[in-house]
């Protein structure tokens, strides 16, 4: 037996799971900038 999701509810899941992805990038983004930083400063000493 398979359960069934309305369609609504898939949209809404969909939505959800792109905005994860999109933050994922973003914080991903953030950790190379301050992993750069922290190099950059630690060449520095």
């Amino acid at each position: 037996e398979m359960d069934f999701v309305s369609r609504d509810e898939f949209d809404i899941q969909s939505q959800v799971l792109i905005r994860t992805r999109e933050k994922l990038t973003e914080l991903e983004e953030k950790v190379a900038l301050l992993e750069q930083q922290l190099a950059s400063k630690q060449d520095e000493q």
